[in-house]
């Protein structure tokens, strides 16, 4: 069923790339008056292009006829500027100067640039302008071309011993360069592959498909028997019909006698890129007492993995009561050039005295963002 559905998806991926390269071939010409379309500031239009990437060639291939209205008035000759034009990567676009063949010298790469920015231009015989600049938007289409890439070749977890099932204990997370959006080129599926030791049973974890939070499938942990879990966890795009890549989980199973003090760690994700948030400054406080202010702790700034600094947070042990982080999410999109809707997020949590480890993920965009509470 899985080769089935992949080749579905090729034959659908193929006719829409043959659909898109018919509608490119076609001209639109605003007319001058009477019925149908009328006269707008530009004379001469194409349609929006869109080339996938990897395409093979042979090259020089043609995209789609630019016409000028004004070639029944005499000669008129075609140029094209900017990206991709005159302009790094120069020369991947070209224009015939007397067709206005518009063509693509070379394979595309989404994953470098995703949208071209052309301006046409058209002149007379004589050198007078005969058109005012077009712009032409080239968005390049995906293909799934990467493989999801773990944040972490070997991730660490705890789980208490005796636990109940259910108990969530660590998460994982890959990125995939190619389009979540538009395509499941870039929506990674999470499964478990294996699981050592294979005691009591061989599936004492599962794992969420989609957010790769691990929990506690079966009842048994036994310290003395299986002091420590060993996962294969694997990443596959394509929701799970696509390219796949694999890591570590190693799950400690700890005493309830062990220790009074409680593992907080904090990990964001840029949804917007499929990355981790770097840089994102989070501040953490405690409220000891209803009646009192919030007591700052620690201002830190998210890794390169997304990840609040492990040594700074063990420093702090941190025993119950009632916490809060601020994430400054405004500051974070302004220097991504972008705008939150959200100037800062703030997640309130309480921490009880059976509770051992508490992670805390953010998942953010500048239009939302999600977070859930993991033990």
């Amino acid at each position: 069923m899985g080769c089935l559905r992949i080749m579905l998806l090729l034959c659908l991926t193929f006719l829409l790339q043959e659909t898109h390269l018919s509608a490119q071939a076609e001209v639109l010409l605003f007319q001058g008056s009477g019925p149908g379309l009328r006269r707008q500031k530009r004379d001469w239009v194409i349609p929006p292009i869109i080339l996938f990437e990897n395409e093979r060639g042979p090259f020089p291939k043609n995209l789609a006829p630019v016409k000028s209205s004004k070639e029944k008035e005499g000669t008129v000759y075609y140029s094209i500027t900017g990206q991709g034009a005159d302009s790094p990567p120069v020369g991947t676009f070209t224009i015939e100067r007397e067709t206005g063949w518009l063509k693509v010298t070379r394979p595309l790469d989404r994953e470098k640039i995703p949208r071209y920015q052309l301006f046409c231009h058209a002149v007379l015989a004589n050198g007078q302008t005969a058109e005012d600049p077009m712009e032409v938007i080239i968005n390049v289409g995906d293909q799934n071309d990467n493989r999801p890439i773990f944040t972490q070749s070997v991730f660490e977890g705890s789980v208490e011993e005796g636990a109940k099932p259910g108990t969530p204990v660590m998460q994982v997370s890959a990125t995939d360069e190619d389009d979540p959006v538009d395509t499941l080129n870039g929506v990674v599926s999470y499964s478990i592959l294996s699981q050592e030791p294979p005691e009591p049973v061989g599936d004492m974890f599962t794992i969420s498909s989609e957010t790769g939070l691990i929990s506690l499938k079966k009842a048994g942990l036994d310290r003395e028997k299986a002091p420590k879990y060993t996962l294969i966890v694997q990443a596959m795009d394509m929701a799970g019909n696509g390219l796949s890549t694999t890591a570590k989980a190693v799950i400690q199973v700890a005493s309830p006698s062990e220790g009074h003090h409680t593992s907080l760690s904090v990990h964001a994700l840029n949804v917007f890129t499929g990355l981790p948030a770097t840089g994102l400054a989070v501040h953490l406080s405690q409220l000891r007492a209803p009646d009192q202010a919030w007591m700052e702790l620690m201002t830190s700034a998210t890794s390169t993995d997304g990840r609040m600094d492990r040594s700074e947070l063990a420093s702090l042990q941190l025993e119950s009561g009632t916490y809060k982080l601020r994430f400054a999410t405004g500051e974070y999109w302004q220097q991504q050039g972008l705008t939150s809707f959200y100037p800062y997020v703030e997640v309130v949590f309480t921490l009880t005295a059976a509770e051992r480890k508490v992670h805390i993920p953010l998942l953010l965009s500048p239009y939302s963002y999600v977070t859930y509470r993991g033990s």
